[in-house]
């Protein structure tokens, strides 16, 4: 599996040194009964080994793309859940890398997985009572707590799930491939033809056309946010910009900013949240990407835009002219 930062990949021996540095720790283990030895982080690698041979799935090494360094693991195991066995998604992340995001970045990545891969209706996360970096993850990634239970191990064990149908009204976010461009393409005709009866001539049939936008699939540079099978919402996400964003008053000069470009919401979809949802999750990932902020222009004449940045925290720094008339220039700082 690869998701924008990581790779996740079967378990090897060679694996063994990176693993007890993380299990071995104290801190990091401070959950469990006791920090694990050599003999049973041997152990949980074997374990899994034998997961993969018996399922064909079990916690994965968790490697950063960059560099391919481990980092920990990640995956889904059978686990007694309160007297029952359940598929739980369990994570560990070297504390070197601790509010990162990776963890729940690689969780999602498994929950997915999951839903497309196996029959399962619903999946699980279980913890200590005290692990609240362990239950933040379940909540960001769908989960709800289902289950307080006395348990020996951990004293009180709190479950989180999320079933299939819950899974797939999620808003959920990917690269676009070139298989989703005549989706996309119609998505952004629909959305032309809905400003047209708004009486926001903010694009037409010359813009964005359908060479622009496979040009984005190709540079791998367009997302899509899906739910329930269909695509919700589009947008472009790069470094890239005209020479009229010269104009203005940016409030990081020469810093590391991205820019985004073409976002468009399924017009079958609007009015329910999704654009705020989108503007979190980009901003989650250009703070992961470690830009200092998030540049944009929106168009004087479309007022949903303009509230939605307002809403977000986007600042008008300058304004600027384009074939379809005057926009904003906006920037916020991460």
């Amino acid at each position: 599996m690869e998701t924008e930062r990581l790779i996740l990949r079967e378990y090897t021996m060679d694996d063994f040194d990176a693993l007890y540095e993380i299990m071995s720790d104290a801190e990091t283990m401070q959950h469990y009964p006791a920090p694990f030895d050599e003999a049973k982080t041997r152990g949980w690698i074997e374990w899994n080994l034998d997961n993969y041979k018996k399922y064909g799935w079990g916690l994965w090494a968790v490697v950063l793309k960059e560099t391919g360094e481990f980092i920990g693991d990640c995956g889904i195991t059978l686990q007694n859940i309160d007297g029952k066995m359940l598929p739980e998604i369990g994570y560990h992340i070297n504390k070197k890398y601790w509010r990162q995001g990776f963890a729940k970045e690689a969780a999602r990545s498994v929950r997915d997985w999951v839903f497309e891969h196996t029959d399962y209706n619903a999946i699980y996360s279980y913890m200590k009572y005290t692990n609240i970096g362990s239950y933040s993850t379940a909540i960001a990634n769908g989960m709800k707590k289902v289950k307080e239970y006395p348990d020996p191990k951990n004293e009180i064990s709190y479950a989180y799930a999320i079933t299939r149908d819950e899974w797939k009204a999620l808003l959920k976010f990917q690269r676009a491939k070139k298989e989703d461009l005549e989706e996309i393409f119609l998505l952004y005709k629909n959305a032309i033809a809905k400003m047209d009866e708004q009486n926001i001539p903010q694009w037409d049939e010359v813009y964005p056309d359908r060479m622009t936008l496979e040009g984005d699939i190709k540079k791998n540079q367009m997302f899509i946010g899906k739910k329930n099978g269909k695509i919700a919402v589009c947008f472009v996400l790069n470094e890239e910009c005209d020479k009229e964003y010269k104009n203005g008053k940016w409030i990081c000069q020469d810093s590391h900013f991205c820019i985004i470009h073409r976002l468009c919401v399924n017009p079958e979809f609007q009015h329910k949240g999704i654009a705020g949802k989108t503007m979190k999750h980009i901003e989650e990932v250009c703070r992961n990407q470690k830009y200092d902020s998030i540049r944009l222009d929106c168009f004087t004449q479309n007022p949903y835009s303009q509230r939605l940045y307002d809403k977000c925290g986007y600042t008008v720094t300058g304004l600027t002219d384009w074939r379809k008339g005057r926009f904003e220039l906006r920037e916020k700082k991460l």
